[in-house]
């Protein structure tokens, strides 16, 4: 099973779930830490089902790590996902 680091880049406005930057949760295959945003989650689910897929970002710093992935609520949070393990 994959391991993914999701982690908190930027906060640009009021999160309700107080999420801060530098904030990190390992996912475990699709399965999410308790009561992790849903919202942030839809978000971020494409990219983990594209790293998991074998799916490669060379325009990055690290083809395994998508950056500035923005939360669905105005982008108040920012979000990075990073394949740690295969």
């Amino acid at each position: 099973m994959n391991q993914f680091e999701i982690s908190i880049e930027k906060v640009n406005g009021h999160c309700i779930y107080t999420y801060r930057e530098g904030d990190t949760f390992i996912f475990n295959g699709f399965d999410t830490p308790n009561a992790f945003c849903g919202g942030a989650y839809t978000t971020l689910f494409p990219i983990i089902v594209a790293l998991n897929s074998g799916a490669r970002f060379t325009f990055e710093n690290d083809p395994l790590c998508k950056t500035k992935m923005a939360c669905p609520d105005n982008g108040n949070v920012i979000f990075s996902v990073r394949l740690l393990s295969e």
